[in-house]
């Protein structure tokens, strides 16, 4: 009971105990003897114990003191597993790279979430996909479609990384201690090249600063309006639309466009 409430108050931490379950994730990840594991928040070692005899390597992060002697005993179960105390966001994934991309698995703590994602959007080059358990909420918002509710900036910047699912749903009572949301388990297979550039990062989030206006409410704090009417001339877009309405592929249109716009005024 007193872990339980520890577990509450500190670092949003939800462990996941259902053996099952755990191999049901480890299954779906594909994960094999060639594959070098790096895990987030490990916990108890419950998830630790189900990649361990799939993978070649696992390195489990975790930040929390607590769980040091059992962690310790899940490496001397399982030699090919290394437990480092350390923050997942102050660590360099590349450092555990060998010769092909790393896999990332984790019931990742609820409070850093987006950071978490991002981090890892930041390190893809390394990595060559990621399952993770996270809130139904944020899950949902990377799998959104255009022209529903919860499509945004996040759901647009994954996409274009990658392949984005959401594979299911697992409710409160799975978790000790029961988190108040329902989660889901979440898969991203990080493409080995993309579109993505800290320029057009900047630029999807601008799209969508006010997303229940239209567009060019939220390019006017960083476009003039010649440059506006010229982009919605370029994409034949109505002056209603919205950047909930526009698909990934669009944002890297729009982008694109308004490099060379800019580029052409400079030389004139």
């Amino acid at each position: 009971m007193e872990l339980n409430q520890a577990l509450k108050k500190s670092l949003g931490q939800h462990l996941l105990k259902d053996k099952n379950l755990l191999k049901k994730m480890v299954r779906l990840s594909g994960i094999n003897a060639d594959d070098v594991v790096v895990e987030i928040g490990p916990g108890h070692g419950d998830l630790t114990r189900a990649i361990a005899p799939e993978a070649g390597a696992v390195y489990s992060i975790e930040l929390d003191e607590r769980f040091r002697g059992i962690l310790e005993q899940v490496e001397k179960d399982f030699p090919n597993v290394e437990v480092i105390f350390s923050d997942i966001l102050k660590t360099n994934l590349a450092d555990f790279r060998r010769d092909r991309r790393i896999v990332v698995m984790g019931n990742i703590p609820y409070n850093i979430t987006g950071e978490i994602l991002f981090r890892l959007l930041a390190a893809r080059a390394f990595i060559r996909g990621a399952y993770l358990t996270m809130q139904k909420e944020v899950a949902t918002r990377l799998v959104s479609s255009s022209h529903s509710k919860t499509y945004g900036a996040l759901s647009v910047i994954f996409q274009l990384s990658g392949k984005v699912r959401l594979l299911f749903v697992l409710k409160p009572g799975l978790f000790v201690p029961p988190p108040k949301v329902d989660s889901a388990f979440v898969s991203l297979a990080f493409a080995e090249t993309d579109v993505l550039s800290g320029g057009l990062i900047n630029f999807i989030k601008t799209c969508f600063r006010y997303k229940r206006k239209f567009l060019h409410h939220s390019l006017e704090g960083s476009y003039g309006a010649d440059e506006i009417d010229a982009l919605y001339g370029h994409m034949v877009f109505g002056h209603s639309v919205r950047a909930e309405e526009i698909e990934p592929e669009g944002f890297v249109a729009m982008y694109d466009f308004l490099k060379t716009l800019d580029a052409t005024n400079e030389m004139t």
